[in-house]
C-alpha cells in the first residue's frame, strides 16, 4: 500500500490503483491529483480536516465515490453517497477494509462546546488515524498517523499515546501550526527518543512525499 502525506491532516492511501482520501482540509494546498479516489473518510467537521469546497470538487470528479463521515457532518453533506460512521462500525470498499473507533473529539476548553463528533479509522489492519483524539483502537497498529500539535493536545499526551499503542511506525500529522523550531523540538527533543525506546520508527513526511507500507 502506498501512503502519501499532504499538509496537516490529509493523507492518501493507494492500493490496486484505487485511492482512499482522508481529511482534506483548508490547510491542504498541494493535493492536485484527485482522480481515481474510491473512498473519502472525514473524521470530523473542523475546517482543518474538512474543506467543503475541496470535498465538493473531489465528489464531483469521482461520481462513484463512497464517503464516510460522522453523523453531524454527514447531515451537512446530505448526499446519498455518504454513510454515517460511529465507533465500532466496520465496512469495506474495493481493496480497503475499515474499522472505525471512538466518537468524541478531544476537549479544548469549556467555552468551546459543543465539539463535533470525531471518529478514527483503521485501514486494512495496517494504518490507524484517530482524527482529533487519542483513541486506542484495541488492536495492534503497524502505522500510526500521530497528531503532534493542536489546541487540544499536550506533548505529554502524545508520548503516552505512542507508549500505549507502540506502533511499528509513527508518522506525524496535524502539525501545520508548528514553526520550523517547533518541528525540531517536537521531533528531536521529545518524540524521537521515546520512539527509539520502544523500537518505533518515527518518519516525518513532507507534503506530497510517499512511502510504501505492507
Amino acid at each position: 500500500m502506498k501512503l502519501t502525506k499532504y499538509e496537516h491532516a490529509c493523507v492518501v492511501l493507494e492500493e490496486q490503483g484505487q485511492k482512499l482520501l482522508i481529511d482534506p482540509g483548508t490547510f491542504t494546498k498541494s493535493l492536485q491529483d484527485i482522480q481515481d479516489i474510491t473512498v473519502l473518510v472525514l473524521t470530523h467537521e473542523h475546517a482543518d480536516h474538512y474543506d467543503p469546497a475541496l470535498v465538493a470538487r473531489v465528489m464531483q470528479v469521482n461520481p462513484e465515490i463512497r464517503v464516510f463521515a460522522p453523523e453531524d457532518l454527514a447531515a451537512k453533506l446530505a448526499d446519498s453517497r455518504v454513510a454515517v460512521i460511529r465507533g465500532g462500525d466496520q465496512d469495506a470498499v474495493g481493496p480497503f477494509m475499515f474499522s472505525f473507533h471512538g466518537d468524541e473529539h478531544a476537549p479544548i476548553h469549556q467555552r468551546l462546546t459543543p465539539m463535533p463528533a470525531n471518529v478514527g479509522v483503521m485501514v486494512n489492519e495496517l494504518v490507524f488515524y484517530p482524527g482529533d483524539a487519542f483513541t486506542l483502537p484495541g488492536k495492534p497498529v503497524k502505522v500510526l498517523l500521530t497528531p503532534i500539535s493542536g489546541p487540544w493536545l499536550k506533548v505529554g499526551e502524545i508520548i503516552q499515546y505512542l507508549e500505549a499503542i507502540k506502533p511499528v511506525q509513527a508518522i506525524p500529522t496535524h502539525e501545520a501550526l508548528l514553526s520550523p523550531i517547533g518541528h525540531e523540538l517536537t521531533d528531536q527533543n521529545w518524540l524521537a527518543g521515546v520512539c527509539a525506546e520502544h523500537a518505533i520508527t518515527y518518519t516525518r513526511l513532507s507534503p506530497g512525499q510517499s512511502i510504501e507500507i505492507q
